[in-house]
C-alpha cells in the first residue's frame, strides 16, 4: 500500500519496530516509509491504538518487547500478509483483499458465535475488532485502486 510523500514520490507501507522510552520494543507497527528522503509516518488509522497501548505499559521495564499485531487487528492481518514474498503489485492486491476478507468472515463467525453464549464483554471486543478491519479494508481498497491507475 501507498501513501505520497512530501518529497512527491510514494511511500511504502511495512511494519517497523518502535522503540518505547529506550526500553519497550513494539515490533509490527505500520507505518508509510519513504526510500528516497528517509521519511516515516505512522498509519492515521493506527495511531489511537497506538497510543493507548503505550499509555496502557505504564512504567516500563528495560527489555520489554511486544508485537503490536497481538493487539492490533489490522497490523496482525498485514503481518500475515507480508509475511511471504509478494511478486507484482496486483498479486498483493489480491493477497491482501483476500487476507482482509478472510478475517472479516472470522470475526463475524466468532461475533455469531458470542451473541449465541450471550457473552456482552466479547461481543463488544468483537465489535470493536470487526470496526477496525473493516475500516482499513476500506481505507486499503481506496490506496490500491488509487495506486493501480
Amino acid at each position: 500500500m501507498f501513501r505520497k510523500c512530501n518529497c512527491g514520490l510514494y511511500m511504502e507501507m511495512e511494519l517497523r519496530r518502535l522503540v518505547y522510552a529506550r526500553k519497550a520494543c513494539i515490533c509490527h507497527v505500520p507505518v508509510y516509509t519513504c526510500r528516497v528522503c528517509s521519511t516515516y509516518e505512522l498509519m492515521p488509522l493506527v495511531k489511537p491504538d497506538l497510543i493507548a497501548f503505550i499509555k496502557s505499559l505504564g512504567e516500563v521495564n528495560t527489555g520489554v518487547q511486544v508485537s503490536f499485531a497481538d493487539i492490533n487487528e489490522p497490523a496482525s492481518v498485514l503481518r500475515e500478509v507480508l509475511s511471504t514474498p509478494h511478486g507484482s503489485l496486483q498479486e498483493f492486491q489480491q493477497r491482501c483483499e483476500g487476507a482482509f476478507e478472510d478475517r472479516i468472515n472470522m470475526l463475524l463467525d466468532l461475533y455469531r458465535f458470542a451473541k449465541s453464549q450471550n457473552d456482552p464483554a466479547w461481543v463488544a471486543d468483537i465489535e470493536n475488532r470487526l470496526e477496525k478491519v473493516i475500516a482499513f479494508s476500506k481505507l486499503k481498497k481506496e490506496i490500491l485502486d488509487i495506486c493501480a491507475r
